[in-house]
């Protein structure tokens, strides 16, 4: 009797201490990252996944995510709209309330909203933005500024987002906005390379740069300068362009290792941020995914998948040892319409002899991993091909075959580089949804070589598909199930406590 008395008095004793330790546990989320993928629809999302799989042999940091089983899918319906531009979206990810298109931080009745890094600040979170654009650019602007449109100058989002806010990381490009008029980035900020550099865009004689010093940040411009910074600033300004950050293979073909990689911003703002005891919100973009969707270029968009993967491997890699983060991966929407298909062909496909000795017969020619390969291999964007090609035909054959392996007859150069009586470029099929008077050559030039592949586009524009969004920490499973993208914006409140 007296056994049983004694064992009964330590199981009890056992049960109170894990009561007690359970607790003390924290039961919410301390820190918050919330990456998002510019454009990263949900083909998008599976032209990185399959490449992994295939090329590479193994996972993407996002699918590991996604197993854990937080994944759902978001709709980034806007205001009366069933298809967003980045600031509504972002908008709507950063208040959890409906946005009118091209406007940042405001309500579909003009009134400005709080936003989530806004009420960060207000509870003594320490606050992280970092881009792969011009930081002024739609997604971090929505998060740090109010305006009607997305499309005021640059100073003056740069401005609120700096001067209006105690915001301790800043990490993007778009220094062109923060130097006195008249002057060159490269003035103010001697490690921007001049492949990087260019002119004002402020029109008064402030120089912001001085200013946010003053105001506490150490300011760096290139990545080796960054992990230093990174290792003692309190505040940090990050400053890689005057515009934005270049497309990852563009900046390895010119040889600028200057920009820091979106993993090596994302560790970098993790360090000083680590360092706050009250936690923190950090948002982290992946903005040229976007981009590269906008030109129809798939191999450059495939490698600024895997860019923002490698950051998404970072914030996993915090959260691992700090379980008390909430790490959230979504998209404000997807663009151009991309998919892989097949093609029909002049005669079947060779057969196969299969192991069985069978004979497998195609009628249809297939994609497999040799086509993946092709924009694996790719080492510089449509853009730069046609930089380099300066409209002779002659020299964009020869561009194409060096950077795509792709070979391009002499009919085919002449009919990329088309233009009309004011210099623009035009794809014959539905210009109308091909407004980017920027991206369209690149988008003719992917319809040119779309004939010895198997990537195709619809648009030059964003699309309405639904969104992978997943998680992992306190409060992710709220991320499950189908729902308008506020709705991610209420499930970091909830893993905070704060609804």
């Amino acid at each position: 009797m007296k056994l049983r008395s004694l064992m009964f008095l330590i199981c009890l004793s056992c049960a109170v201490t894990l009561a007690c330790t359970q607790a003390q546990e924290p039961t919410g989320a301390k820190n918050v990252i919330l990456f998002v993928g510019d454009g990263l629809g949900a083909e998008q999302m599976a032209l990185g996944i399959r490449y992994a799989r295939m090329v590479e042999g193994r996972e993407l940091n996002m699918e590991q995510l996604m197993s854990d089983g937080n994944t759902g899918y978001s709709l980034a319906d806007p205001y009366e709209s069933p298809v967003t531009d980045s600031a509504a979206a972002a908008s709507q990810l950063a208040t959890g309330i409906k946005a009118r298109n091209e406007t940042l931080g405001v309500d579909p009745s003009g009134d400005r909203t709080e936003t989530i890094l806004e009420w960060a600040e207000g509870r003594g979170l320490a606050t992280g933005l970092v881009t792969n654009m011009r930081l002024s650019h739609a997604t971090a602007a929505a998060f740090a500024a109010h305006e009607l449109s997305r499309y005021v100058p640059e100073s003056v989002i740069l401005d609120q987002m700096l001067f209006e806010h105690d915001v301790d990381v800043l990490l993007g490009g778009g220094a062109r906005a923060l130097v006195p008029a008249g002057h060159r980035v490269s003035e103010f900020l001697p490690g921007i390379p001049e492949e990087l550099d260019g002119n004002s865009r402020r029109d008064d004689d402030l120089d912001r740069i001085s200013e946010a010093k003053g105001q506490g940040y150490t300011v760096v411009s290139d990545r080796h300068a960054l992990a230093q910074a990174s290792r003692s600033a309190n505040k940090l300004l990050g400053l890689f362009a005057a515009s934005h950050v270049p497309y990852v293979i563009d900046a390895r073909t010119m040889g600028l290792d200057s920009a820091p990689s979106l993993e090596e911003s994302t560790d970098a703002a993790l360090e000083v941020l680590a360092r706050s005891e009250g936690g923190f919100f950090l948002m982290v973009e992946g903005g040229r995914i976007d981009y590269g969707g906008h030109d129809n270029d798939a191999g450059t968009m495939l490698h600024e998948i895997l860019d923002f993967d490698a950051a998404v491997g970072a914030g996993i890699a915090f959260q691992r040892v700090h379980p008390e983060t909430l790490v959230i991966v979504t998209a404000d929407h997807g663009t151009g319409g991309f998919s892989i298909t097949y093609v029909e062909t002049d005669g079947p496909p060779e057969p196969q002899v299969l192991p069985s000795g069978l004979t497998y017969q195609l009628d249809t020619r297939y994609p497999d991993k040799r086509d993946l390969e092709v924009l694996g291999n790719q080492t510089a964007s449509f853009q730069y091909i046609l930089a380099k090609a300066e409209g002779s035909p002659e020299r964009l054959v020869e561009a194409v075959l060096e950077h795509t392996g792709l070979s391009m007859t002499m009919e085919e150069a002449q009919e990329a580089l088309v233009r009309d009586s004011e210099g623009n470029a035009w794809p014959e099929e539905s210009p109308r949804f091909y407004g980017d008077l920027g991206s369209n050559p690149a988008c003719l030039l992917s319809r040119t070589l779309a004939r010895h592949t198997f990537f195709v586009w619809s648009t030059g524009g964003h699309t309405s598909g639904p969104l992978l969004t997943f998680g992992r920490g306190p409060g992710a499973e709220g991320l499950r199930g189908v729902y308008v993208n506020t709705h991610v914006h209420d499930v970091i409140m909830d893993a905070v406590g704060e609804r």
